[in-house]
């Protein structure tokens, strides 16, 4: 094979991978959804950092979160107190999450309400902060 014909199939190689690649990107799928226009001056409300949210009192966090406080305050307290429910669930997002659960309880089988503070520290672990009862 000549110095040429090599040339020319180097050629002929490169050229195929470049409309190949081109190829490729036209039909690829854009990855981000455009942004609609906003009027000039428009301000973008975003929520107050630490602000209080609703949780779904159902939520697997909320609930880990309300079981810790119920075994802490009890062990704490040494009494003998067993979960029931999670009636209203808040949460703030500061160093970790803070929880503010309003928690239905049995305290030596008598029905009671409190209301639980649980900080959730970013490494994960959770601090009972406040427990006030509310009966």
């Amino acid at each position: 094979m000549s110095k040429t014909s090599v040339a020319a199939h180097g050629l002929i190689g490169a050229l195929l991978l470049a409309l190949l690649v081109g190829l490729l990107a036209a039909c690829h799928p854009e990855t981000t959804a455009p942004q609609p226009a906003r009027p000039e001056g428009a301000v973008v409300a975003l929520p107050d950092a630490g602000a209080w949210t609703a949780a779904d009192p159902f939520d697997a966090e909320v609930q880990e979160a309300a079981r810790f406080a119920v075994q802490t305050f009890a062990v704490q307290n040494q009494r003998r107190i067993l979960y029931k429910d999670v009636s209203l669930a808040r949460q703030q997002v500061v160093a970790g999450r803070q929880f503010e659960l309003h928690l239905q309880v049995s305290l030596d089988g008598a029905k009671r309400e409190a209301k639980a503070n649980v900080w959730q520290q970013t490494s994960g672990r959770y601090k009972l902060t406040d427990w006030v009862w509310q009966d």
